[in-house]
Order: C-alpha cells, then sequence, then structure tokens
C-alpha cells in the first residue's frame, strides 16, 4: 500500500547533507501512529539531471527540493544539476508512492 495512505503529516528535513523523509506511520490496521523517517538518499540518486533508484545520493546535486501531494501520490520535487555541473534541469520529480511504503509503522524502500 502506498504509505500516504497510512501516514500523517508527511514532510521533508534536511539532515546532515542529506533529505530525510518524516510522518507520523500507523502500526498494523490500528489506530496507534508512530514517528516514522527515511533518509531518501539511500534510495534515490540524481542520474544526470534526473531522479533515479538505480544508486543513492542526490541531495547535494539538487535545489529547491520539497514535496508534492497529487491525486496519484506524494512527488519529490527538486531542480537537479546534470552534466557534471553544467546545467539544472528544473523540476525533476519522483512519485514517492510508487517507491516507499509504511511497514508496520516503519517508511521503506520498495524493492
Amino acid at each position: 500500500m502506498s504509505f500516504e495512505k497510512s501516514c500523517l503529516d508527511i514532510r521533508l528535513e534536511p539532515r546532515y547533507d542529506c533529505t530525510v523523509l518524516l510522518a507520523r506511520a500507523r502500526v498494523d490496521e490500528g489506530d496507534e501512529y508512530v514517528d516514522a523517517e527515511l533518509f531518501l538518499d539511500g534510495g534515490i540518486t540524481n542520474d544526470n539531471g534526473r531522479f533515479s533508484r538505480d544508486s543513492s545520493s542526490f541531495t547535494e546535486s539538487a535545489e529547491n527540493i520539497h514535496l508534492e501531494f497529487r491525486d496519484d501520490g506524494v512527488w519529490l520535487i527538486a531542480d537537479l544539476w546534470g552534466g557534471f555541473w553544467q546545467h539544472i534541469n528544473e523540476r525533476q520529480a519522483i512519485n514517492l508512492s510508487e517507491h516507499i511504503e509504511n511497514q508496520d509503522g516503519s517508511l521503506e524502500f520498495c524493492t
């Protein structure tokens, strides 16, 4: 299940030159919510100015990092440097709802 359907207060926080996804994640199917976080740089990279899941670490080559909440999920949006820092690709996006899930109160990348 997409993580946003079982999480509250979804937001980003910069930390240690990384971008962290924070939320209150539901435990099981109950009413209990716990604080959860996921370092997005652990599973998302900047591949020559485009988001990719092939590697890790995008924050150092990104600007204007933010979330957009759309009908089809939670999107990570940023301006990404490409071409060995020669140009910037504006408003690149990746649908986090397709790549992250809530596993019993823990945010995890889908495999």
